[in-house]
């Protein structure tokens, strides 16, 4: 679907040397009072730029880069994963997510932009920036996106003499979460919004899903029960309850795989099976966290075909269970980002952390600001504004069950809402499409741009696989995804009877 207007289009010529725009004067912009710390001309990808570094009040690193020789007149903002604290855009390759081979992309015709979230962190799981500072967790929450914006439309402006005749958001993760609170709270910042594997429902999965995940593999002592050396087998014997003839699970809601069945024999204990305690492990995982009268704290568990994707995030290849990246989202959320309300977050003890509804209605507290779950984009779709979602079946980080629900809620708030709006689940992806078994590869970008500027809306898309083992398919293709589809199987990944709502 190639993106012919963006392609034809003329270049655009700065009215203005790079190195000028270091004095331009950004303090006085409504919603993002900042100041210009540089300005020169860098090269990445075979692209010059004008690189533009700066920062938003209070603290908020940015930096825009914009082409001086091949700009087409689009602007695309670029989220930040986990809980940020690094500026996306400045490494030697900087490119948006899901695009591979958009021609925008490849031939540097694009304005690109991002920022920190409001804070500098050691890692992506790090939180401590927000102890005790809830105006940092609203700027990482709420507002840093919509800042950036105002920021990179003036500095584009400043650069050209004009505003980009399109701007698009794309991220993935966090970046989706960003994504969706664009389109939900600030309808008019962008034309076209490309949401991956959203962390919409933020409080539930830094609080609820992901201590589960670092408890229901510990024993009393803090121990790991399940390692990684259960998986291949684990994974195997998934596929071949649930897979089609492609070898994919094209939906794991269909599916009804039973732990019990790759149990191992009374006494004994080998990587081809699964111990009566692993068994209990995996099935919590596919069920994700519940209350003691079963009811779902979080949209979802760990989706059939996820399993080889536990390594790291899940379940640690070292045995420290603490080291995985469930658990570190789960400590430094509990112990440093809540309270928004005023009240002051506390070291956590994920041991001693209580599945509970009280506990689930504590983090309701801060979903204001950082859950991105409002169904209803009338506004933005009464700007005009048209939006891709994204999500891998085989999520082992944020489960895929979340977004389809979470799609199915803006279908019955939103009328006409596939004038507006698609979202492609697709096979065997990992968090990101950043592994999968096989994994793909794709670019969404272009159908969005194409969508935005042409009219012509994306029905199914084509993504290539990488390196497929014997018997998987080159490519997979994903239709527009069906909000009122349900799934019909009766296994764990079945019927979630979630206690909370998109609202």
């Amino acid at each position: 679907m190639p993106n012919t207007a963006a392609a034809s289009a003329a270049a655009i010529a700065p009215t203005r040397d790079c190195a000028t725009l270091a004095a331009v004067d950004l303090t006085g912009l409504p919603d993002a009072p900042s100041r210009v710390l540089s300005a020169a001309a860098v090269t990445a990808n075979g692209t010059t730029y004008c690189d533009v570094k700066g920062y938003t009040a209070p603290q908020t690193q940015f930096e825009v880069k914009l082409p001086t020789a091949t700009w087409q007149g689009q602007y695309v903002q670029i989220g930040c994963g986990g809980f940020c604290g690094d500026v996306p855009t400045s490494g030697a390759s900087p490119a948006p997510a899901l695009s591979t081979g958009c021609q925008p992309v490849t031939s540097g015709a694009l304005v690109l932009a991002s920022d920190d979230e409001g804070h500098v962190g050691a890692s992506r799981l790090d939180g401590l920036w927000g102890k005790d500072d809830p105006e940092l967790r609203t700027v990482f929450g709420y507002s840093s996106e919509h800042s950036l914006a105002i920021v990179a439309k003036a500095l584009i402006h400043g650069y050209y003499g004009q505003a980009p005749t399109y701007s698009y958001f794309d991220g993935c993760s966090d970046g989706g979460r960003e994504a969706l609170m664009e389109a939900q709270r600030y309808p008019a910042d962008f034309n076209g919004i490309l949401a991956g594997a959203p962390a919409l429902d933020a409080t539930d999965f830094a609080g609820m899903l992901s201590a589960w995940v670092y408890r229901s593999d510990t024993d009393a002592a803090g121990h790991q029960i399940l390692g990684v050396d259960k998986l291949p087998a684990l994974h195997a014997a998934v596929l071949k309850a649930c897979a089609g003839p492609d070898g994919l699970i094209a939906d794991p809601r269909t599916c009804s795989f039973e732990p019990a069945s790759v149990q191992c024999p009374a006494g004994t204990d080998a990587a081809s099976c699964l111990t009566p305690s692993e068994v209990t492990v995996v099935r919590k995982f596919y069920t994700g966290p519940q209350d003691q009268a079963g009811r779902n704290l979080y949209p979802g568990g760990l989706p059939y075909g996820s399993e080889l994707g536990w390594a790291g995030w899940d379940i640690s290849p070292t045995g420290n269970a603490l080291a995985t990246n469930a658990a570190q989202f789960a400590v430094n959320y509990l112990s440093y980002l809540t309270g928004n309300d005023g009240s002051t977050a506390a070291p956590v003890n994920l041991s001693d952390f209580p599945f509970t509804d009280a506990e689930y209605a504590k983090l309701q507290r801060d979903a204001r600001v950082n859950n991105a779950t409002d169904p209803d984009l009338a506004a933005f779709q009464r700007h005009g504004g048209k939006i891709i979602l994204y999500h891998g079946w085989a999520d082992q980080a944020i489960p895929p069950f979340g977004t389809a629900a979470y799609y199915r809620a803006v279908a019955d708030t939103t009328k006409n809402y596939a004038s507006f709006s698609r979202l492609y689940m697709i096979p065997a992806q990992y968090h990101c499409l950043g592994g999968g078994d096989p994994q793909a590869t794709g670019d969404l970008l272009t159908p969005l741009m194409t969508w935005v500027q042409g009219g012509a809306a994306p029905s199914a898309v084509t993504f290539q696989t990488v390196k497929p083992a014997v018997g998987q398919p080159a490519s997979i293709t994903v239709s527009p995804f069906d909000p009122f589809q349900a799934g019909s199987g009766t296994g764990y990944n079945s019927d979630y009877h979630w206690i909370g709502r998109f609202h």
